[in-house]
Parts: structure tokens; sequence; C-alpha cells
């Protein structure tokens, strides 16, 4: 009897778990489980071990702790990958090609000077001519301004993320304590391990997970190379900051007690966190200053040749184009004095605006060079040592007054901001430096020789070599290639991904089919230990007859 009661519970414990399974099939994150059955230790005789019976030992879950952390690692790179490859599919909207483009709107400004090389002293060629370049300095700005949209929205996303992210991290550590606390009883609870499982996953969305298991059941979870999260049952959070080095630039850190923490971009490693950080820091400021240098080369040949000529009023020349000037920012942590302003300080003058490269700059002290300066390329790394007053790539650095202390860093912008502040600078037509200098200038015209110039800059070699209208097909090719890139990386990553959680699933997933055969086989099961329990009780019958008579 005793055996047939041991039976029917252990077949009573197969079919509940084999229900709970079928109920949980459809539910996200759910790992299949098993009621886990010991045969009861035998009785010996002297004619041997008669077995006993069977005991219900526990219930387990099918779970492979290297798929599951092969599977989250996949898909925080696929993640990654996703939310850079989207706003780079936005950043290349704001370069098109034909009439909506910069490319076109150069052309038609320069062509606009070709009525003014034939009719200078013509004042609607020359409004014309005013009008074209009101039109690109227009242009110019809407890109700026779109391109602090988009900035704008990479904010508001890396907001969105950080909560969520927090949120999660607080829930983990919350079944941590529960886990721990339903571990002590001595079984595993399996229903709150997949909800942990569950919310590691949703994590490693938004940020690449690094995950250690304790001894008490606890899961801790890192980040960035080694940044507590989660340990035990406390929760550290992520929050956003501006960017020490440039502070329009969001930055993300995370908060220990008091104390926050500046996390490495680039130690993130996957999560949608970080490809948006990516396409900030990259993407989009090789964007910016791409376009900053169209501009500023532009403005500046244009300018120059301005000033070459003479205006119908026998003047010479002035700029035609204002531009956002070059920045030095220096970085927060720098020194400051006892009213908080930075100790050293930095001045940047473009002096010859055709060797402008489309790049930002990390000036700090050379350490291996005293009273020198280390400047660093950020577009391609390159480095050169410069003393104070030296030219680089066009751009002259000078230092002071103030000298930077040791540890001191400042991020040159020479043209990040050139394409936002650009703007026509002449208001009247007659101040068009058609005239070449020396050409008498009559109030009815001139020999329109500096227009003629000023057309041939249509194909100079004005942006690092290239003309103008070529260089804003080089931006657009440029772009085109880093989402080219960015979609061939997300198409992997995804694939990745999506594979990794098949062979996850193949080891963890319900299978309604198997799991109905299961039901078949434990329903034969509970009718034959019932059968066993019948004929316990027809023979406990017949010995009681037996002793009654």
């Amino acid at each position: 009897m005793s055996i047939g009661v041991k039976a029917l519970a252990a077949s009573y414990a197969n079919l509940q778990t084999t229900g709970h399974n079928i109920a949980n099939a459809n539910v996200a994150g759910y790992s299949r489980q098993s009621a886990v059955l010991t045969p009861t230790p035998g009785q010996f005789t002297g004619s041997g071990y008669f077995g006993r019976g069977v005991d219900v030992a526990g219930v387990t879950r099918a779970h492979d702790a290297f798929l599951v952390r092969e599977a989250t690692g996949a898909r925080s790179v696929a993640s990654m990958d996703a939310a850079r490859l989207a706003r780079l599919q936005q950043l290349e909207g704001l370069f098109p090609p034909g009439e909506q483009g910069l490319g076109h709107a150069v052309t038609q400004f320069f062509d606009a000077m070709t009525d003014v090389t034939t009719q200078p002293g013509d004042l609607s060629a020359r409004q014309v001519v005013l009008a074209r370049a009101g039109d690109l300095a227009s242009q110019f700005r809407r890109l700026g301004a779109a391109f602090d949209t988009l900035q704008g929205g990479v904010g508001a996303d890396l907001q969105t993320a950080v909560a969520d992210v927090n949120a999660l991290a607080r829930n983990v550590a919350d079944l941590n304590a529960r886990i721990v606390a339903a571990g002590a009883l001595g079984q595993p609870p399996n229903d709150l391990l997949d909800q942990r499982d569950q919310l590691i996953a949703r994590l490693a969305a938004h940020v690449q997970i690094t995950r250690i298991d304790a001894g008490d059941g606890s899961a801790g979870l890192f980040v960035a190379g080694g940044q507590s999260l989660v340990l035990g049952a406390q929760a550290n959070a992520l929050a956003l900051q501006p960017d020490a080095a440039d502070p329009s630039r969001s930055a993300l850190a995370i908060s220990s007690g008091d104390a926050a923490r500046t996390l490495d971009p680039r130690a993130l490693g996957g999560g949608d966190i970080a490809g948006l950080l990516q396409f900030q820091n990259e993407d989009l400021v090789a964007a910016r200053n791409l376009a900053g240098r169209l501009g500023a080369a532009l403005a500046g040949a244009v300018n120059a040749q301005q000033k070459l000529g003479l205006t119908l009023d026998n003047a010479a020349g002035g700029d035609l184009f204002a531009l956002g000037a070059p920045r030095a920012l220096p970085n927060a942590r720098n020194a400051k004095d006892p009213v908080g302003a930075p100790i050293g300080q930095v001045a940047l003058t473009v002096v010859d605006p055709s060797r402008l490269q489309a790049s930002e700059y990390d000036l700090r002290a050379d350490p291996s060079n005293a009273g020198r300066w280390l400047l660093t390329r950020l577009a391609d790394g390159k480095q050169t040592s410069i003393a104070g007053g030296d030219t680089v790539d066009g751009l002259r650095i000078d230092v002071g007054p103030g000298m930077p202390q040791a540890g001191d860093s400042f991020l040159l912008q020479p043209v990040t901001r050139a394409a936002d502040g650009m703007a026509l600078a002449l208001g009247d037509p007659r101040g068009i430096a058609a005239a070449a200098a020396g050409t008498p200038v009559g109030a009815l015209g001139s020999d329109g020789g500096n227009a003629a110039a000023l057309l041939a800059l249509r194909d100079a070699g004005i942006v690092d070599g290239r003309s103008a209208a070529d260089a804003y097909a080089q931006a657009m090719a440029t772009v085109g290639l880093q989402v080219q890139s960015g979609r061939t990386s997300a198409q992997l990553s995804t694939a990745a991904a999506t594979q990794a959680d098949q062979a996850s699933a193949s080891v963890a997933g319900v299978n309604l089919d198997e799991e109905a055969a299961r039901l078949l086989q434990y329903q034969q099961s509970y009718q034959a230990a019932a059968k066993v329990l019948q004929v316990a009780q027809s023979l406990l019958d017949t010995l009681l007859q037996a002793a009654r008579a």
C-alpha cells in the first residue's frame, strides 16, 4: 500500500509539472520543468533488498547557463547595432542628392555669378547672387539645426533607456532577495529564476551584462568592464550627465552611494545605449565635421577672393559669408581658479580654410616634451607635438593667457559648429567685389575680372583638393558607406542573436507535442499506481477476512 501511495504521488507530480509546462508554453522566458524522481532505498531481508517505491526529490528546470550567456551577449550586440543603424539612416536623410542637396545649392550660387562676370554693373544680377548666397547659407544652417535635432533625439532615447535599466536592475535585486529566501528551503524556485533571467535578458538589450552567480542563488550583474550594477539585493543606478569634453553631448555614469563614476562608452560592449553613444560620439561628430569643413572652406575661399576685388563704390570687398567660430572647449575636469574659471585657455584661428580637416582634436601637455603640447587628430589618431602659436591643418593654436595645468585637456572644434553659424554677411548688392583690384570703376559698371575669379572657385580644389560640389558628393558617399556598414553589422548580429536564442530554446523551450505524449504516459502511470492501491486493498481485505475466520 505504501508503494502504491508513493507511485500515485510521483505520477501526480509528473502530471502537475507537465500541465504547468503546457500552461506556460507561450510565456516568454519560461523554462521547461521536470519532476525529479528517486527510488526509495530498499528494505533488506534475508532474501535480498525489496524496493519500497519512489520519492519525489524535487522539480528542476531545463537550463543551460552557457547557452543563456551566449544568447544574452548576442542580444546586446544586436541591440547596439540596431540602435546605431536607425540613427544612421536618419543621418543619411540629411545628405540628399539632387536639388535638395547642398551640392545643388553650391552650384546655383556659383552659376549666379556668371551674369555678373558679363554685366558687372547690373544690380539685378548682383541681387540674384546675394539671394543664392543667402539660400546656401540657410541650407547650411538648416543642416546644423538638423544635427542638433538628431542629438536631442539621442539624448531623449538615452534617458528612456537609462530609466528602464534602473527599473530592471531594482527588480533583479528584489528577485535576488526572494530567490535567496526561497532557496533556503532546500529547493530551487524555478519560476522566480526564469523571471530573473527574463529581466536580465531585457537589461542586456540596453547594456551588455557580465553575470556572476553567487553560492546563495543571487546573481551579480556588472557593466562596463566590472562596474557593479546589481550585487545581491542592492542595485546601483545609471545616470546621464553632460560630457566633460563637450557638454552638448551626453555621457553615461553609474552611481554608487554618493559618488558617480563616468563610464567609458567603448567599454560598454553592447546594448542600445552603447549604440546611441557610438552614433553620438563618432557618426554624428563626423557628419558635423564634413558639413562644417565644406562650409568653412567654401566661405573662406569666397571671402578671400572677395577681398581681392573692388565693389561698385570702388572700395575693397568684404566678407560675403559669416561662419560659426572655431571652438576650444576646456574639459570640465580642468584646473580652475578660486571663482571656478579655467586657469588655462586656448584660442583657435583659421589661417588656411582649404587645409582644414573634417575632424576634432584633443590637446594636452606633451608628456615627452616639457613646455610643448600633444595634438591628436581624433578622426585618424595622428599626433603632433606643437608649441603655442603653431599652425596645424590650416589652424593656428594659441595657448594662454594662463598656462594649462598638468592633466588638463581641451577639445578643439575648428569646423564642428561652422555650418550652424553660416550666414550672409553682405546685404547690399553693390558690395559684391566684381572688379579686379586696380581697375577703374564707374557708376554703371566695371570689368568683372574678380567676378570671373569668384566663378572659377566653382571648379577649384578648395575643400581638401576637391571642388565644393565634389566635396559634398564625397560627404554623401562617406555617410552612405557608414549606413551600409551599419546595416551589414545589424544583419549579422541579428542573425547571430536569433541563432543563439534558438539554441537556448531548444534546451529550455516547451514542445507541446512532447508534453502531450508525456501527459498520456503519466496518466497511464497514475492509473497503474491506482491499480497497485486497489490490489493492496484487496489483499488487506482478504487477510482481515481470514483473521476473522
